[in-house]
């Protein structure tokens, strides 16, 4: 698979053109970051989105991407300043960098999975300390392989899921 859908997907993000996710994203995708989890539906997804150009301005690097038929990884920087409300937080004015990863499943060369993974915290710890943002907990996603707790008289094993 090529990275295309990956390019595309980025493409989309960074330039507030999401209309150019139809097709690629699951209209039930499952969404879950650290600003958020559980977010059901395509809909969500690029509310969210556009709430999120709107509040903060963001240039938005592409740093890498990959894709299998199953899998697919963007990792993005986002230089961001607090402009707009976001879902009720008023602007600061405060700017940022944060690096982001995008980890996708794939099914039938369509997203029904989006998991948000933060290299950088400067957003979230802006929103949650800095502006009372709800930091979700205990987000559980379904592994590839799934590890055993080891202790000092037992090593580690791993057990492929699927």
């Amino acid at each position: 698979m090529t990275n295309s859908i990956t390019r595309t997907i980025y493409d989309g993000f960074a330039t507030n053109r999401l209309e150019l996710w139809d097709g690629l994203i699951h209209p039930d995708v499952i969404t879950n970051s650290p600003l958020g989890q559980g977010f059901v539906g395509i809909a969500a997804l690029k509310g969210w989105a556009s709430e999120f150009h709107q509040a903060f301005a963001p240039a938005i690097d592409l740093v890498d991407e990959f894709a299998t038929d199953t899998r697919a990884v963007i990792t993005v920087t986002l230089h961001w300043q607090h402009v707009g409300e976001f879902f009720g937080v008023k602007p600061t004015g405060r700017t940022g960098t944060s690096i982001e990863t995008f980890i996708l499943t794939l099914k039938d060369g369509v997203v029904t999975r989006w998991d948000v993974a933060d290299a950088t915290l400067d957003l979230v710890v802006y929103l949650v300390a800095e502006r009372g943002f709800t930091y979700p907990q205990n987000i559980i996603p379904t592994p590839i392989v799934k590890g055993t707790r080891a202790n000092v008289a037992q090593s580690f094993s791993c057990q492929e899921t699927r």
